[in-house]
This record gives C-alpha cells, sequence and structure tokens, in this order.
C-alpha cells in the first residue's frame, strides 16, 4: 500500500556552491528531523564537477549528520541532468525529492511533499512552490510569492517530487540534455505521456537565493547560463516538436519582439544594463529593474538558440546533398 511509503531519497545537483550548500542542507536536516521517525531519509549530493570548495564542505557536514549525506562526484562536468541521473542510480529511496543547491526549505517541506503521495497514490508526480528571493534572511521571512514566481512548466527539479520506480520507467533523465536547461521539462512530458498526474502541493515551498545582479561577473555568469540553454533548448524542441514546445522556448519571432521591446528597443544591452538597473532601483521601479535585466539575459538565449537551430539545419542540408550525390 502507498500509505506504508516510508523512505525518501533528496537529490542535489551542484556545482560551485561552496557559499550556498551549507544553508540548503541545514534547511533540509531541520525538515528531515520533522518527520516520523519510522520514515527513512538520505540525502544525496551531485558534484557536477565543482571547482571550489564545495566536495569538502558537504563532506563535512556529511561526518556530523544524523542523516545520511551521500557525496557523489564527477571528474567532468556534464550538467545538472547527468548528474540527478548518477544520484538516481545510487539512490535508495522509494520516493525522490528534488531540490537545488542554491535553495533552502520550509521545515514541513518533506512532510508535505509525502503526505501528498500517501493521499493521491501511486499514479503522481508533485511540484512545490519556488519562491525567489535576494538573500537568505530575506528567505527567513518567509515572503510571499510575486509574479516572477509563477511556472507552469510540466517540472521543475528546484522542487519536486517523483516515486524511484516511474523514473526508472521512463529512463531518467535524457543524457542527450549537456549543459543547463530543459532536461527537467522534458522529463516532465514523460512522466505525463507515461501516464501520470501533475500535483501542486502548495505548502512545499523552497526559496531559491538569486542575488540582486550588481556586477559585470555576476552578469556573465547569468549570460553564460542563457547560452547554454539556448543550446538545449534546440535538442528540447527536436525531442518535442509543437506549438506547445515552441511557446515555451520562445521559438517564435513574437518572442524575439517582445525581447526587443522589454530592452526598450535594442537601447538596453549588456554593457549598460547594470547602470540603468541602478537608476531603476534607485526611483524605485523595480518592474523596469527586472525587465531590463531579464531581457538583455534573455537575448543571450535568443540568440544562441537561432544560431544553433541555423548550424543544425546546415548541417542537415549539408548531409542530404552528400547522399545525393
Amino acid at each position: 500500500m502507498l500509505k506504508n511509503l516510508s523512505s525518501l531519497s533528496i537529490i542535489i545537483p551542484v556545482r560551485n556552491r561552496a557559499l550556498l550548500i551549507a544553508e540548503c542542507l541545514s534547511s533540509l536536516l531541520n525538515s528531515a528531523n520533522r518527520l516520523d521517525p519510522d520514515v527513512d531519509v538520505e540525502i544525496l549530493v551531485a558534484d557536477d564537477a565543482s571547482t571550489d570548495d564545495t566536495p569538502a564542505v558537504v563532506a563535512g557536514i556529511a561526518q556530523k549528520s544524523p542523516t545520511p549525506i551521500k557525496l557523489l562526484t564527477s571528474p567532468q562536468r556534464h550538467g545538472p541532468g547527468h548528474a540527478r541521473n548518477l544520484a538516481i542510480k545510487n539512490a535508495k529511496g522509494e520516493l525522490i525529492i528534488f531540490v537545488d543547491s542554491d535553495e533552502v526549505v520550509v521545515e514541513d517541506f518533506f512532510r508535505a511533499h509525502l503526505a501528498m503521495h500517501r493521499e493521491k497514490g501511486p499514479l503522481v508526480y508533485g511540484l512545490g512552490r519556488i519562491i525567489s528571493v535576494p538573500s537568505l534572511e530575506a528567505a527567513k521571512n518567509h515572503p510571499e510569492p510575486t509574479i516572477w514566481d509563477y511556472s507552469g512548466s510540466t517540472m521543475d527539479t528546484g522542487n519536486a517530487s517523483v516515486r524511484k520506480e516511474h523514473l526508472e520507467a521512463v529512463g531518467g533523465f535524457d543524457a542527450g540534455f549537456e549543459g543547463m536547461g530543459w532536461h527537467d521539462l522534458d522529463l516532465g512530458y514523460r512522466l505525463l505521456q507515461y501516464g501520470l498526474e501533475k500535483v501542486f502541493i502548495d505548502t512545499a515551498i523552497t526559496y531559491h537565493i538569486q542575488p540582486p545582479l550588481r556586477s559585470p561577473e555576476q552578469l556573465a555568469a547569468r549570460v553564460q547560463k542563457e547560452r547554454e540553454r539556448g543550446k538545449t533548448a534546440v535538442y528540447f524542441l527536436e525531442r518535442h516538436p509543437g506549438l506547445k514546445t515552441r511557446l515555451s522556448t520562445q521559438d517564435t519571432k513574437f518572442h524575439h519582439f517582445l525581447n526587443w521591446i522589454s530592452r526598450s528597443g535594442g537601447l538596453i544591452n549588456q554593457e549598460n544594463v547594470l547602470k540603468w538597473a541602478e537608476w531603476a532601483r534607485r526611483h524605485r521601479l523595480k518592474a523596469l529593474e527586472e525587465m531590463w535585466l531579464s531581457g538583455v539575459i534573455n537575448k543571450a538565449y535568443l540568440e544562441v538558440k537561432l544560431e544553433t537551430q541555423r548550424a543544425r539545419a546546415a548541417a542537415r542540408k549539408k548531409g542530404l546533398e552528400k547522399a545525393d550525390k
């Protein structure tokens, strides 16, 4: 009987999060302490070739933790999907809960996920609420979500739960996704096709710590992530062709037009957006700040996606021409 579901494996992919992973683990351990004693919990941290002290921080916490913490390491970076697959293979729990390394969870986080699965039956997977905050201190105030926190995605592995048997049945995360982005939505599509129902768990809350972009280095790092997402978006489109996928990946001229508008007709760019964002903050125009920053970051995504699509189309055309000769 599903009501006897009593073992959880918490999976966290991580890369270069030495400053945040301790807080993430602390909140998870606190939530684990609120579970009934008959529920077995383990935490698996899959390190995706970190170059900072992340593995040492995790290992130090694991030595003192009453809840088992397993550190799994990859010598080369392949992206969070590959890291999660490694953890799934090593997981012992009946229920897998996914969390990101730059998040902290509420005290009843595990209880909320477990209760939903026990109540709804076996053919479901759960998505919790993710609220973006600028700092750990802000997360402790338990802010309400804003319009920027809304997501209607099929899967967001920053806060999700799936039975291990179902993950194995659909083959886990698609290994074709290298780098950041879209592997979670792809998994959500396949879970739905498998016959599972997506259930939103309103009380399973994570706070996603996203410090405000202030420096060129921070901006460059975000832009690089979007460039990776642009490449993987093309693979996602090829795996799931159709209007729904085109809309979610912004694969229309209208999305390019909206991006142009969000950058004030192209006047805002990567070189000047931080100055304009600071001007907006001084004038308490948060919506403008968010629009300009997201517009510049999104532009990098759209450009790389289009470049990748053109390159693949040219390669296919070349292959057909060779075949005809």
